[in-house]
């Protein structure tokens, strides 16, 4: 690891974690936070880079960066940022951990309106949403009006919100969870900090699986109703050449999911700098922050494109008799299912079935799978599903029935 620069804040009350994995075209959310209606020492800026780049779309606005560290984790590793997520937890100095795109605009409002919220309401998980803008003519970016990126173009304005917001039928996907997360850091601390796994390795991960595991220990989900950052469109925005991990097909991770419905609070796997802060056993500080060592094997590039789901662009992924049929750099391979359930993905080796061609994929699975299995499968990919939307709509029920009391009462 290597610091750029490290802060001399002394008690900020907001640490903003922004990160970059050597691809950030632009970091004009730092032009934003420089119009800020607030103190400037009530909040901290960190930014979190995955390998060794000293990025020079982050060299304009330096001035408002505190905190800049360098993991610098091998090229042929792929990025993880649940793991930036916990290094930016580690350094922050603030009661309040926000993290959020870093080439989204904000008002000038937006840290006062965190800060309030959390007066309000101490005991809670903030989400902001995000207006996006799909009109090419604003790339490369160019500090359009707020007014302008709400207007034509717009795929979610539905009077003056977010549609995210004002829908609150199916919250998972109408809202963007990554867009910005605020929890009071010794609270993520708590409950073990963001989730290292190898399933949110890559483009199937985000905040929300933090969210998840606060609302399940106690946390209140709130969604600003007048505060969002605006988003514009640029090449790449949902991804290239993505490594992803198992997914509900909307691409919102099934382990966070499952730990929503499981009512787990707990990551399945532990930075063990975090576990150290929430078991007090080292004082705070980026330099007691570890990487695991079997991350810099399990995490190769070149070993998780054998026998995972690597996409180039648009998916190949194929759904064939209840079984998974992937396109690697070797070839194809296919397995069940119900194996990407993450209570099940452990024994998915054991059911690989590797060939060159597809044609060659579906011979052998037809000459390699008893006819009776091949009636099964479908059969416990569809249960696995089926149990998880029940356990989805007990959630929605509950939430609804909360929803419905409060107002009752208020």
């Amino acid at each position: 690891m290597k610091f750029i620069k490290q802060s001399a804040r002394p008690t900020p009350k907001v640490s903003l974690i922004l990160l970059d994995w050597s691809v950030r075209e632009s970091f004009h959310l730092l032009h934003y936070l420089s119009k800020q209606d607030v103190d400037r020492d009530l909040f901290e800026v960190i930014i979190i880079e995955y390998y060794s780049r000293v990025s020079d779309a982050i060299r304009p606005f330096e001035d408002q960066v505190d905190s800049w560290l360098l993991l610098e984790m091998p090229e042929d590793c792929y990025y993880h940022k649940h793991l930036m997520y916990n290094a930016g937890i580690v350094l922050a100095q603030g009661d309040i951990c926000v993290i959020c795109d870093s080439d989204a605009m904000v008002k000038p409002r937006f840290i006062r309106s965190i800060i309030t919220e959390f007066e309000n309401h101490p005991n809670t998980v903030l989400h902001i949403d995000q207006f996006r803008n799909a009109r090419k003519d604003l790339y490369p970016f160019r500090y359009p009006d707020f007014s302008e990126v709400t207007g034509r173009g717009c795929i979610n304005n539905v009077g003056g919100k977010t549609r995210g917001v004002v829908d609150d039928k199916d919250p998972i996907h109408n809202r963007n969870y990554g867009a910005c997360m605020c929890a009071r850091r010794d609270d993520l601390i708590a409950i073990g900090g963001a989730d290292e796994h190898i399933d949110y390795l890559g483009h199937i991960c985000g905040p929300y699986d933090m969210t998840f595991r606060l609302v399940n220990s106690g946390h209140r989900e709130i969604w600003h109703q007048t505060e969002f950052m605006y988003h514009t469109w640029h090449p790449g925005q949902a991804g290239e050449d993505n490594y992803l991990g198992p997914h509900d097909g909307r691409h919102v991770s099934t382990t966070a999911l499952d730990a929503l419905i499981s009512g787990r609070t707990m990551p399945l796997e532990e930075n063990e700098s975090i576990k150290n802060l929430r078991l007090a056993t080292e004082p705070q500080g980026v330099d007691t922050f570890r990487i695991a060592p079997a991350h810099l094997v399990s995490w190769q590039k070149d070993n998780i494109r054998k026998g995972m789901q690597w996409v180039a662009g648009n998916s190949s992924r194929k759904i064939w008799h209840g079984f998974v049929i992937d396109k690697t750099s070797d070839g194809y391979i296919a397995y069940p299912r119900f194996l990407e359930h993450p209570e099940f993905s452990k024994f998915q080796e054991q059911f690989e079935i590797h060939a060159r061609m597809e044609m060659e994929l579906h011979e052998r699975l037809d000459g390699s799978i008893p006819f009776r299995w091949r009636l099964v499968f479908p059969v416990v990919t569809l249960l696995t599903y089926v149990s998880r939307a029940i356990g989805l709509a007990s959630l929605y029920l509950q939430r609804r029935w909360g929803r419905l009391t409060h107002e009752a009462y208020t």
